[in-house]
């Protein structure tokens, strides 16, 4: 059983991916945990077999097999970096690091040294997901050309108790922190990598923040689909109501398939209108947890036999990508920013 070291005790590290080592089917153990602050470590009450300050530190174990990176994107590029050159496997969070430089950077060496580098987009485990591949893969919308996503959310609100975390998100990826999810979400379902990406933003009296936290997004794979994104961490964020949209549409010559998930999020509702099969599927929405305990599984058995044809769980070149396109969208929200001022 590979043995981790996990970095980042913040609202996703302690609430979605510390439970995950400690689920029945977890192959993995959670030998040590880092924070820089001594409060987060000493809150933590699972059991382990060091607490660090210094994830340094933590990097000197010879019993350490492989780290979870769940500190804050600026902080992935140096830490990523001193993992793989002490030698141990990572998980990074997403987004995989603050630039595409430095996830070319991350990608290189991890190939030089012979290490697995996987980036967390756990969604791709989803049963949504799984029931779109068998569409697709039934051939049952025959050539797909479009995708639409939309996946509005408050982010977290602009008050209340963890309003410094969602302010800390706006700063970083905007309302791409999250979105990014869906960018990966189109290659992982359709292929291609990114070849044109534009996008306009709204700021919604939150001028305060250079990446926009709401954004629309028009992009082309290389491969010649369309994928658009209606993304927001700003949708609702001023109001005490969650009303959340998820949506996904996505268009076949030969059929359309329709994914709607309910205002709180917990279930989906998928509808496959084709030639040949016209089915619909109610789905419960799992939560982080239980998809990351699925991505230390597969983590573990690449970590043992390497990537196979069917592997699911998302590679340093698949963070790049997320990455190249969010950066692109980003840029070019700022650029139709600035000509309208």
């Amino acid at each position: 059983m590979l043995q981790f070291g996990l970095i980042g005790l913040g609202h996703h590290g302690k609430n979605a991916v510390a439970p995950a080592f400690f689920h029945d089917e977890a192959p993995a153990e959670l030998r040590a945990v880092c924070d820089l602050r001594a409060d987060a470590l000493e809150a933590f009450e699972r059991p382990v077999k060091g607490k660090h300050l210094d994830y340094r530190e933590m990097l000197q174990d010879d019993e350490l097999d492989a780290v979870y990176v769940a500190a804050g994107m600026d902080l992935h590029y140096g830490i990523v970096m001193d993992c793989l050159r002490a030698g141990k496997h990572v998980i990074v969070e997403k987004p995989m690091a603050a630039t595409l430089d430095q996830c070319k950077e991350m990608v290189a060496t991890a190939d030089a040294v012979g290490l697995v580098l996987a980036v967390n987009f756990e969604t791709r485990y989803s049963e949504q997901n799984a029931v779109l591949r068998r569409w697709l893969t039934g051939g049952h919308l025959g050539r797909v050309e479009a995708l639409h996503f939309a996946n509005m959310w408050d982010g977290h609100k602009r008050f209340g108790p963890i309003k410094e975390r969602r302010a800390r998100l706006m700063a970083l990826a905007g309302a791409l922190d999250c979105g990014i999810h869906k960018l990966d979400q189109a290659r992982f379902l359709v292929g291609g990598t990114w070849g044109y990406v534009d996008a306009l933003g709204a700021w919604l009296d939150e001028e305060e923040f250079e990446p926009p936290p709401h954004i629309a997004i028009l992009g082309q794979l290389d491969n010649g689909i369309s994928v658009s994104l209606n993304a927001s961490l700003a949708w609702a964020a001023n109001i005490k109501p969650r009303p959340m949209v998820n949506t996904l549409e996505i268009a076949g010559v030969e059929g359309v398939a329709l994914c709607r998930s309910t205002p709180d999020f917990k279930r989906m509702s998928m509808e496959l209108h084709s030639n040949t099969l016209c089915e619909q599927v109610d789905i419960d929405c799992t939560g982080h947890t239980n998809d990351i305990v699925l991505t230390l599984a597969e983590f573990a058995g690449v970590v043992a036999h390497g990537r196979t044809p069917g592997t699911l769980m998302a590679s340093g070149e698949d963070g790049y990508w997320a990455q190249f396109a969010t950066e692109a969208a980003n840029a070019s929200a700022r650029r139709h920013r600035e000509d309208v001022r």
